[in-house]
């Protein structure tokens, strides 16, 4: 954040221009941010990575470091640092290019599709584990569903306001829901399901085959997303938006900012 404030010249951008505190779009561009032209016209590929780096003003830092604290400690602990990585990465690189593809003209960045990758991947912990989470014959002194039912609120508010925060500029949704996707996906492939209820008993071979299934499905769908959507941000047309109205899920004008690509 202070290498990009430092890019446009140790100042803020006009809020009408930025409301987030931070810089213009030139000094992201010129640290790296996220726009479909330098990625495919002038094969700048390291554009859909290092977004991830970057954040659009002082309050898009705060909230986004504040959620991955929280998210990214809770799994880190949970489940280890190598499937926090993988589960911040592949969703956020994902997200990006889904981001590319429908918002060709728009500059972004932000870890944000990371932290809903994260959200994705305790998503899929829950769906897993449900059983151990909330029903109560399962429940301990450490882990009640109470508690549970606490820090899904959390995640459910984390989601809202990366939503709404995703309607300023420089900050975009699209990399918000493919994180959220490929989350899930690579959840579901990476995170032990401990519940004995969850489809059937796991010692039983039907579960066991089951089990077998949902973590590879997971981890197919993820690599083939990948390959499938970076093919089709190769061969698009930078010059034409696949849909206009997308970008008002992305950048809504309000009175205090405009809404400029």
């Amino acid at each position: 954040m202070v290498v990009v404030i430092g890019l446009n010249g140790w100042k803020f951008a006009p809020l009408d221009v930025n409301p987030l505190f931070g810089p213009s779009a030139q000094a992201l561009l010129d640290a790296g941010a996220r726009q479909t032209a330098l990625i495919v016209d002038d094969g700048q590929w390291f554009r859909i990575f290092t977004p991830i780096f970057l954040h659009a003003g002082l309050v898009h830092y705060g909230i986004n470091m504040l959620a991955f604290w929280f998210i990214g400690g809770a799994i880190e602990e949970t489940h280890g640092i190598i499937n926090t990585i993988v589960l911040f990465f592949i969703p956020g690189i994902g997200g990006n290019i889904l981001g590319a593809i429908f918002l060709p003209q728009y500059v972004s960045v932000g870890a944000s599709g990371g932290i809903f990758g994260l959200i994705g991947g305790c998503l899929a912990d829950i769906f897993l584990n449900w059983n151990i989470l909330f029903i109560k014959e399962y429940e301990d002194d450490t882990l009640t569903w109470r508690k549970n039912a606490v820090a899904i609120a959390w995640l459910v508010l984390d989601i809202v306001i990366n939503v709404v925060l995703g309607l300023t500029p420089y900050i975009d949704n699209f990399t918000h829901l493919g994180g959220l996707v490929y989350g899930l996906l690579c959840g579901f492939s990476m995170i032990e399901p401990l519940a004995v209820g969850f489809f059937g008993v796991h010692t039983s071979p039907l579960g066991k085959l089951r089990k077998i299934i949902v973590r590879f499905m997971g981890l197919i769908l993820s690599v083939f997303l990948i390959v499938i959507t970076t093919i089709v941000l190769a061969t698009s047309d930078v010059g034409e938006n696949p849909c206009q109205g997308c970008r008002y899920i992305s950048c809504v004008p309000f009175p205090w900012w405009k809404n400029t690509d």
